[in-house]
């Protein structure tokens, strides 16, 4: 297991992904797909997810379909673990709705897919502890933090080697 510590703690691990480039032509943003690229580009990510962090224990995601393709994308190449969907995740929810499915999730190197604009938020909200400086994710990107618990300025952000 990847054992993380700042400052002599232990840390888990989560690392924030944005869903792959999902095609726009769908007859509702729920039901968007990968485009192929999307899935080329995911399955890049999963190869240097699976290299750096070996140990994630479960997959949380959007119930939209291009966040359910990730995630199974990423399962794929980090053996058969769990993927749980959950509403709290979509593109639109309150960074604290988030933060409360974050909590009821919580466990040892958590890999979570979700949506711009809530991932850039949630980013800002852990390492920073506000919501001014939104993170930039482009689709499929990802950002790896140790933190103890999702809680503002929590979080530290990993250099992936």
């Amino acid at each position: 297991m990847l054992n993380l510590s700042y400052q002599g703690m232990r840390c888990d691990m989560l690392i924030l992904m944005r869903h792959g480039e999902a095609d726009w032509n769908a007859t509702t943003d729920e039901s968007r797909c990968l485009t192929e690229k999307g899935i080329s580009f995911v399955r890049q990510q999963a190869a240097e997810v699976a290299d750096f962090a070996p140990n994630i224990s479960k997959i949380i995601c959007s119930p939209y379909r291009r966040t359910c393709q990730t995630a199974r994308l990423m399962q794929q190449s980090l053996g058969g673990i769990e993927i749980v969907e959950d509403e709290r995740l979509t593109p639109d929810v309150p960074v604290s709705e988030a933060i409360t499915a974050l909590e009821a999730h919580w466990q040892d190197n958590l890999l979570v897919v979700t949506h711009q604009p809530l991932i850039g938020y949630l980013v800002s909200y852990l390492i920073e502890g506000d919501m001014r400086s939104p993170e930039p994710l482009l689709p499929g990107h990802r950002v790896s933090l140790a933190l103890d618990w999702p809680a503002a300025g929590m979080a530290t952000r990993l250099i992936e080697k």
